[in-house]
């Protein structure tokens, strides 16, 4: 599918136009003060610094990883949340309910959102290729960005609306999954194969590495080198390629003093404004979401005023919190994260790693990829070739994470490969809460079963529908 931007246009702030090196970070608080055609917005190169930071603004969008595909639906089918049947909107979404209207929406907003941004960034490469006015680096700099994002958000479409489980199952290669748009135009983009677009991702990212700046430097709240080879490496783990996903992964190892473990100063601390809740030091790539308590606090408030509880409240039960971080051999009690990520009411652990604080050094920061994934992504690599001196090693990078969250109990040298399989899924539900990634996790794994559920899962469950807009009037073929 191949989708405009309805008014072709971008929203500039023209305060960020008259402070050239302001980041990210400050121009997004100031309020929008004028609109600048698309035909104009190209004319110059800050035009084109504006357009792309306009993407990332677009990413930020509810339907997208503002909300739906970082702590919403993405979560709710993860099976991450106590969920009240009778209140919570996600209900249905928990239960798999791909029919019902409530869950269609939030899916076909996906869709329609994601497809949205590309036909953004697919606008920025055209009119790159025309442009005088961009500098070289800028050139490479932008150009290496949007390939990247491309990349980056087709490979999401795919993960959500195309099969996992792909190193069982290479026929699923072969099945139609999305259109892998390239083009911005009318032109509607057809189908390809979960193989072609497999290509297609590769292809985007191996020109996007010979274009992105290898500057410590870099923005992480861009799409940066580093988001690049984490990138790569989820591809590969998703393909089945554990010896490409391996080297990735170690590549970003050996760079790990770029994006520093988070400090234990930045969570403990009884002032809310300091703390660090999203351990924003160890992004390899996140988003700057503009007023993100509006977004927020509506899921992760308990109540909606001193007198009514919240019916859309996200929460663990306490049970389950302790659980999650094995409270019961006392292996979790100085864990970081159970002891500075939790609002403990009573029966109910509130979450507080996107729950926005007034005035806070770290507001509105979103993360899409962090250090702790490259280690478990390592892990995981190496426990499955079944090689003892593998094996260690992976149990080895498990302990570095666990020693960073606060664990005091290594895991043993000793366990064997199932035993380290289980401690890799643990590790990813206590980390990725509230970060969209634990429904890709199982899907690609192929599990039958999802920790919260007792529906068994298969494709039906895992794979999404594609819009009925896209099959009714885009020739799209059903699965």
């Amino acid at each position: 599918m191949s989708t405009r931007i309805n008014t072709c246009r971008l929203i500039i702030w023209i305060s960020f136009l008259s402070l050239g090196t302001m980041s990210c970070s400050g121009w997004l608080d100031v309020e929008p003060k004028a609109e600048i055609k698309g035909d104009v917005l190209f004319e110059t190169e800050q035009g084109f610094e504006d357009a792309i930071t306009g993407v990332y603004i677009l990413m930020t969008d509810t339907r997208l990883y503002g909300k739906e595909m970082s702590f919403g639906f993405i979560e709710a089918v993860a099976q991450q949340y106590e969920i009240d049947p009778l209140t919570n909107s996600y209900f249905d979404c928990t239960q798999y309910r791909y029919d019902m209207d409530g869950v269609l929406t939030r899916i076909d907003g996906i869709w329609s959102a994601a497809y949205n941004v590309i036909a953004n960034v697919n606008n920025i490469l055209k009119n790159l290729e025309t442009s005088s006015c961009v500098t070289p680096p800028v050139y490479a700099r932008i150009k290496g960005e949007c390939l990247g994002l491309r990349a980056f958000l087709h490979f999401d479409l795919l993960r959500l609306f195309g099969w996992g489980d792909l190193k069982a199952r290479p026929e699923m290669l072969k099945k139609l999954s999305i259109p892998y748009v390239t083009d911005y135009n009318k032109e509607v983009t057809k189908q390809s194969t979960v193989e072609e677009v497999l290509k297609y991702i590769h292809a985007d990212l191996e020109e996007a590495d010979k274009l992105l700046p290898r500057v410590v430097a870099a923005s992480r709240l861009t799409f940066n080198y580093y988001a690049l080879l984490a990138t790569r490496a989820r591809v590969a783990l998703w393909q089945g390629n554990r010896v490409a996903a391996l080297q990735y992964a170690e590549d970003l190892i050996s760079m790990e003093k770029e994006f520093p473990w988070v400090d234990k100063n930045r969570l403990e601390t009884n002032d809310l404004q300091l703390r660090d809740f999203t351990f924003s030091s160890e992004y390899l790539f996140g988003l700057n979401v503009y007023q993100f308590s509006k977004i927020t606090e509506s899921s992760f408030e308990a109540k909606v005023d001193i007198t009514r509880t919240n019916p859309q409240f996200l929460f663990h039960a306490a049970q389950t919190g302790k659980d999650l971080f094995e409270l019961g051999d006392n292996t979790g009690a100085g864990d970081y994260r159970y002891l500075w990520l939790y609002d403990k009411l009573g029966t109910q652990y509130a979450f507080l790693k996107l729950k926005q604080v007034d005035k806070s050094t770290y507001a509105n920061r979103l993360p899409l990829i962090r250090k702790a994934e490259i280690y478990y992504m390592a892990a995981e690599c190496l426990n499955e070739t079944g090689n003892n001196t593998d094996r260690q090693k992976a149990i080895n990078y498990l302990n570095v994470v666990r020693e960073k969250r606060g664990i005091q109990r290594k895991l043993s040298n000793d366990l064997d490969q199932s035993a380290v399989q289980r401690e890799i899924l643990k590790e990813w539900h206590k980390e990725m809460l509230l970060e969209g990634q634990m429904f890709f996790y199982y899907k690609r794994r192929g599990m039958l079963n999802i920790q919260g559920s007792t529906v068994i899962m298969n494709d039906k469950t895992y794979v999404m529908p594609l819009p009925k807009t896209e099959v009714e009037f885009g020739g799209r073929e059903t699965y």
